[in-house]
């Protein structure tokens, strides 16, 4: 004889913690090695599946994500699953996002504070490409008017 589960959403919801003063609402079960939670399922039609964390908890409060859209973290926390802490955007949207948080996912990239050629990157001489690089407004205005030489 089998033994009846709990509901999907009660299984989920039972391995979170909504006490943090933050409001996050941290995963306590699996993590990945990339630091965000996991969760199996075990339904009949899917059978054993692993979700994110997150990308579950977004499903269980707004319905399935649409294709080629992430969830991503406006808390910046990995672990929180707290639906109003976490919004769609596509892979463009979370490289800027990244980048905005100091944390491009180029290694050790977001940690310079000059570009290459020694140019600060401020507010005003720094531009985001589309996938949320940083971009020297000097060294552009350079390359595109090589008549002002090497600064």
């Amino acid at each position: 004889m089998q033994r009846a589960m709990k509901p999907i959403a009660d299984r989920f919801w039972a391995k979170v913690d909504k006490s943090i003063a933050s409001g996050c609402w941290e995963w306590q079960s699996s993590i990945r090695g990339n630091g965000y939670g996991a969760f199996f399922t075990h339904l009949i039609e899917e059978g054993r599946k692993c979700y994110g964390a997150h990308r579950y908890s977004w499903m269980l409060a707004h319905g399935p994500i649409p294709d080629g859209l992430w969830v991503l973290h406006k808390c910046d926390n990995r672990i929180c699953v707290n639906p109003d802490h976490l919004f769609l955007g596509d892979r463009t949207d979370n490289m800027r996002d990244c980048a905005q948080k100091g944390r491009v996912c180029t290694t050790g990239q977001s940690n310079k504070t000059h570009c290459k050629r020694g140019h600060e990157f401020t507010a005003e001489n720094t531009r985001l490409n589309k996938k949320g690089h940083r971009k020297c407004k000097a060294c552009e205005n350079r390359s595109s008017n090589p008549s002002k030489g090497n600064t």
